[in-house]
């Protein structure tokens, strides 16, 4: 029966068949169904595989290649780049195993230059050279390994020596002065701070700080008091060296077994104050320059105009107003004459109100003294401040015409007297640049020279970190690391462009005309119009550029669009050997005044050897109607800096006195434009721009220095280590080599300092 039902079934037109085909083509359907989706997401995922890729190859075409010719030596330590490569060393770094002997150095000792101990005692090789030992041997005397030999080695320092015994290792030792805040502020004492460093410490030490009797008792501070101290950097505490002796000369000796900071003070008051300068109570005078020269020519027909605008007042408010803690503050206003406008006080309206009165003063004419208003307002700390911390900060616009009888001397040991430290500020160019360094350098202060009155308006968040502390936490870790050496006040937050590097027809890269165009920005240098032929042309003439304004207030359209993300608007399944942009995305560029590039790219299965990207044209009249005003004098303000990479006078920064030069540009307030040159792992050589903006040290390494950058590539890291080792230079002198790392590779640094023409 069953089989006669299901024979009958089968049989019947009109209804089983019809099933039985759209059961079928439901199937089929539902298979096909499945089937795309499953091409479909497969086709997703490489699309996104490929995009994600292209956007990590993309940020890296913004580092130019550079050609490294055979015969030509890149790092400058006598030995030609065919023979770097060949004897694998580093065509960047001079010295490139940093042992403290340059490459051709070690080319002429036979030693090992990619080994930073070629005989393997555990005495690095120039530090035996430094000790007269043999690199080569593991015996020099043919008695004694070298490694178990003991020496004797004697450093000088300007205010005293140090003495050290131990093994070959205490030839790289070092003694460095440091530059704080906390013990500047810190009337108990009454030398600068040294660290004595040295890898693998040392067995015994000999300290010995030379003194001066008289500053000693214009301190208050007695011969018999005073004592060596070890400064912990962390907890801003001094601890006594016990068993200090005193000699005919003037100076107090001590033992000492390891390395640290060490000063001179007072046992009475080292103490004291430096838990007044943790409590956070501190008193600060300001001293404004009101001279005519701030005025309008229409006021004082000589005036320079250096601060038409009152921005010295606006600077005075915003640093009282944003300062945290106990602080009492004091304000005068001075040109020869002095006018105390405020005495100490907490109440900052007050102390707000006393500075706007300055505005209806009016400006005096009696000419300048910038030692007379130093020295008066150093009266104005008394015998209640002397345990606390103390700081003057002096604005002035002009050189002295009458120094009132004072000198730089006397400034000096009435502010060590009164325990204030002195911070100088400078505006315009017809200044005293070098007694306004030396005070404050002096004093324990900072020196701030500003080329404009605008630049005030960010000054003062730099002033208040730096005298918050100059012990900073680079890391952010929670931890302080460094020691902050030189700041200009830059900050990439404020002072640096609201977008990141981008491309045109002319550049693979702006990097350099951006970062030079900030460091200008930012020192109140960028002229409103510059010309040098059409193709080298720009002003800000007819826009709402402004360059008073800080730089991360201009905003460019161009700048926010899909199109500079090539990631987006590629056409991921684009066939033969270029990697095409989607039809619709060009024409809506071009239409813009953007413009293809075609850029070298491979991806490993695709076949593509290269790659299409959008850019804007900075000659395109379709950009300049499509676009703003702004936009589009800003991009051709960038180019033209940009076309003004690789000239004027640069060094690069491999020994002491390139440091030094570093330093020297840094303590004016002017950042560096600075060249980074690595090799990767094809073999090339790549470099990109940055701005230097400051320089710190390590905190328990003074061997490890820190330099903040601001790079306009967004992906990079901000900060390049730099490692010293000691060497012999080819005078014979002690010098220090000088070896930089960033984002995990070495690079070797030039510093440029082209200006616009």
């Amino acid at each position: 029966m069953a089989n006669k039902k299901y024979s009958a079934r089968a049989t019947d037109g009109s209804k089983a068949k019809p099933v039985i085909i759209g059961i079928a083509a439901a199937a089929v359907l539902a298979i096909g169904i499945l089937g795309y989706l499953a091409v479909k997401a497969n086709e997703d995922n490489l699309s996104a595989a490929l995009r994600y890729n292209f956007n990590k190859f993309y940020p890296s075409t913004y580092n130019t290649a550079e050609e490294m010719k055979d015969d030509a030596d890149q790092d400058r330590d006598g030995v030609k780049n065919a023979d770097e490569a060949a004897a694998k060393t580093s065509l960047i770094a001079a010295d490139t195993d940093s042992d403290g002997l340059t490459d051709s150095r070690e080319k002429e000792a036979g030693t090992d230059p990619t080994n930073p101990d070629s005989d393997g005692d555990g005495i690095k090789d120039g530090a035996e050279v430094l000790a007269a030992l043999d690199p080569l041997s593991l015996i020099t005397d043919g008695k004694t390994k070298d490694s178990e030999r003991t020496f004797l080695r004697e450093i000088q320092f300007p205010d005293g020596r140090v003495t050290l015994t131990g093994h070959g290792n205490i030839y790289s030792a070092t003694v460095d002065k440091l530059s704080l805040n906390s013990i500047a502020a810190n009337a108990g004492v009454i030398s600068a701070p040294y660290e004595i460093h040295c890898d693998g410490n040392f067995d015994s030490g000999r300290l010995s700080f030379n003194f001066d009797t008289k500053a000693a008792e214009i301190a208050g501070i007695t011969a018999a008091d005073l004592c060596v101290f070890k400064f912990d950097p962390y907890s801003k505490k001094y601890t006594e060296i016990n068993g200090v002796e005193f000699s005919d000369n003037d100076s107090v000796c001590c033992d000492m077994n390891e390395n640290g900071v060490y000063v001179l003070g007072s046992k009475k008051t080292i103490h004291k104050a430096a838990e007044a300068y943790q409590s956070g109570q501190m008193n600060i005078h300001l001293l404004i320059d009101n001279s005519g020269s701030m005025y309008p020519k229409a006021i004082q027909s000589t005036s320079k105009e250096n601060d038409v605008n009152f921005k010295r007042l606006s600077f005075a408010q915003n640093f009282v107003t944003s300062i945290d803690g106990s602080v009492k503050f004091a304000i005068s206003s001075f040109t020869y004459e002095f006018k105390t406008l405020c005495g100490f006080e907490s109440d900052k309206s007050t102390v707000v109100n006393a500075i706007q009165s300055i505005r209806t003063l009016g400006p005096g004419f009696d000419g300048t003294s910038v030692e007379r208003a130093l020295m008066l307002g150093l009266e104005s700390f008394g015998e209640s401040t002397l345990s606390e911390r103390n700081v003057i900060i002096l604005l002035t616009d002009g050189i002295s015409t009458d120094t009132a009888g004072y000198t730089l001397a006397d400034i000096v040991s009435h502010a060590k007297a009164k325990n204030v430290t002195i911070n100088t500020i400078s505006l315009g160019s017809e200044i005293d640049r070098d007694l306004l360094q030396k005070i404050a350098a002096s004093t324990g202060g900072q020196y701030y020279p500003l080329d404009q009155a605008d630049i005030l308006e960010g000054l003062y968040t730099t002033m208040i970190a730096s005298m918050d502390d100059d012990i900073v936490d680079d890391d952010y870790d929670g931890t302080p690391d460094s020691y902050t050496l030189y700041d200009t006040g830059f900050n990439p937050d404020f002072n640096g462009f609201s977008f990141g590097n981008f491309k045109t027809k002319e550049s693979s890269t702006l990097d350099f005309g951006m970062v030079m165009l900030a460091r200008d920005w930012f020192r109140g240098k960028v002229p409103g119009a510059y010309e040098k032929g059409k193709d080298l042309s720009y002003t800000f003439e007819g826009t709402t550029i402004s360059t008073e304004e800080p730089l991360r207030k201009v905003i460019l359209q161009t700048m926010q669009t899909s199109w500079l993300e090539p990631e987006n608007y590629l056409n991921f399944s684009s066939d033969g050997k270029t990697l095409r942009i989607k039809s619709d995305e060009a024409a809506a560029a071009q239409n813009k005044g953007w413009l293809k590039l075609t850029i070298p790219y491979s991806e490993p299965g695709t076949g593509w050897e290269e790659a299409e990207v959008l850019v804007p044209n900075f000659n395109s009249n379709t950009l300049r109607t499509e676009y703003s005003a702004n936009d589009y004098s800003m991009i051709r303000a960038i180019n033209c800096y940009n076309a003004l990479r690789d000239t004027g006078s640069s060094f690069g920064v491999n020994s002491e006195n390139d440091l030094s030069r570093v330093k020297s540009i840094l303590a004016e307030g002017n950042p560096i434009v600075t060249k980074m040159l690595w090799s990767d792992s094809d073999g090339k050589c790549y470099s990109r721009y940055v701005l230097l903006t400051a320089l710190r040290r390590d905190l328990d390494d003074p061997n490890v220095f820190r330099m903040k950058i601001y790079d306009v590539n967004k992906e990079s890291s901000n900060t390049v280590v730099m490692n010293r080792t000691p060497r012999i230079g080819r005078s014979g002198q002690t010098d220090f080599s000088y070896t930089a790392r960033w984002d995990n590779k070495p690079v070797s640094l030039t510093c440029f300092l082209t200006e616009l023409d």
